[in-house]
């Protein structure tokens, strides 16, 4: 009884902690990045023409040619999941209780400051910096509930949280080769910060007076500072046809550095009246690499018209990344009025994890697609065009994302002998951005 009592613990403390240091709940990037390139899916490989390429593709800064500034403003996310009967216990032989796993997020973001200008320091070149946000969410996950077993009764009140956030600061150069070419190149450093935690308590009754409480708490706080480089391309077949290719190096986990603390207190006939503290600390916690990844992309341009783009992205594999995927983005812009476009685009992102089974090293997998949808509002700020005022226009996105998440994670069965037996439980995820950005042109 003591043992399975302790592998109780120990799972539920599991739930509380394990999402958060792995953070599995996303495989890539929560948030499109910019304006017009969020519009099109994300699909900017091709047709980079604004700050914002120093994301997609640098070598699309060298189709610059004023000083531009665009801002995202905030983006405003919720995210909602529930797996169903994640926590179960025998109740009878073959037959389960179960408590559901739900998850939420509300997030504000302000994700994309760029800016480029023109530096003509081979005559046709250009130089930007931007702050990236791509990664922030304040997850909250419950497991309550009471359940009834063969032996033994739980009711059961389990909460984590997550705190996460990833800072991107990147420099890039494009610049124009020949008359169709362009190069560009990228560098960046990145820092991350995450917190999060548990608050569990159960209450075990196993009849008579055989009664008891145990609490968990639980507190993790990791940062990490990594490093990446990127290379790209685009070259125009025809005036209205261009391809793109740019290469994002792995992204380095430079230093990391983890603390860990549990706090556990039992009381009860089941267990003796104690409790614990442990801290963990790392001072040097290195995480392995994010892999490697290549985009590929074709877009088509009728100026003052419409525009779309196609893109494929290849992702190269590690040992915690060992699936190699092709994640596809289309995008499409339609020029309602000169000074009012939409766009639409759709994205998917795929995970590199093992199949979810109840021997798999993971214990969570989910593939997303997301769509997009925008208007864009132009603005002209210097109808005199007057040479004493420096910004010439401005333009207004405000537009919305949609992502599904399909997948597995594997739950827990309680006072289960058999440790291969844990339930594997499909799962959906549902996430709604909304997004305000500004392109200002000087």
């Amino acid at each position: 009884m003591i043992n399975k009592i302790m592998v109780f613990i120990i799972v539920v403390y599991i739930t509380g902690s394990s999402a958060y240091a792995f953070l599995e709940n996303y495989n890539n990037y929560q948030y499109l990045i910019g304006d017009r390139a969020a519009g099109f899916g994300g699909a900017y490989c091709a047709i980079a023409n604004d700050s914002t390429a120093l994301w997609y593709n640098p070598a699309g800064l060298a189709n610059i040619n004023d000083n531009r500034l665009n801002i995202s403003a905030n983006t405003y996310s919720y995210l909602t999941r529930n797996s169903r009967q994640y926590w179960q216990i025998e109740e009878s032989p073959g037959q389960y209780q179960s408590l559901d796993l739900k998850e939420t997020d509300i997030s504000v973001v302000p994700n994309t400051v760029a800016y480029a200008r023109r530096v003509n320091w081979l005559g046709n070149d250009v130089i930007a910096y931007g702050l990236f946000v791509p990664i922030q969410d304040s997850i909250q996950a419950t497991i309550a509930g009471k359940a009834t077993g063969s032996v033994l009764n739980v009711d059961l009140n389990a909460s984590y949280r997550i705190n996460t956030k990833s800072y991107y600061g990147v420099a890039g150069y494009g610049v124009n080769i020949t008359k169709n070419l362009n190069l560009g190149l990228s560098a960046g450093v990145g820092y991350f910060q995450g917190k999060g935690g548990a608050n569990i308590s159960a209450y075990l009754d196993a009849g008579g007076t055989n009664q008891s409480e145990i609490a968990m708490i639980i507190d993790n706080e990791l940062t990490a500072v990594t490093a990446f480089t990127g290379t790209g391309l685009q070259y125009a077949l025809t005036p209205h046809h261009s391809i793109g290719v740019f290469y994002h190096s792995p992204i380095y986990r430079l230093h990391a550095s983890r603390e860990e603390r549990t706090t556990s207190y039992q009381v009860g006939p089941i267990f003796p009246t104690n409790s614990s503290e442990t801290t963990i600390n790392n001072d040097d916690f290195r995480f392995r690499i994010i892999p490697a990844y290549i985009s590929f992309g074709y877009g088509y341009i009728s100026e003052g018209k419409w525009s779309c783009t196609v893109e494929g992205v290849v992702h190269n594999t590690n040992t915690d990344y060992p699936n190699r995927v092709i994640n596809g983005k289309v995008g499409l812009e339609i020029y309602l009025l000169e000074d009012l476009i939409v766009r639409t685009g759709f994205f998917t992102d795929f995970s590199q994890k093992d199949t979810v089974t109840q021997s798999s090293e993971n214990d969570e997998k989910n593939d997303y697609y997301g769509a997009t949808l925008s208007l864009s509002f132009g603005n002209d700020l210097n109808p005199l065009q007057s040479d004493t005022l420096k910004a010439k226009n401005m333009w207004t996105t405000v537009g919305i994302v949609y992502q599904l998440g399909i997948g597995d994670i594997r739950g827990f069965r309680f006072y289960t002998v058999t440790s291969g037996s844990d339930p594997v439980i499909h799962q959906y995820t549902h996430r709604i951005s909304l997004y305000i950005g500004e392109s200002l042109v000087f």
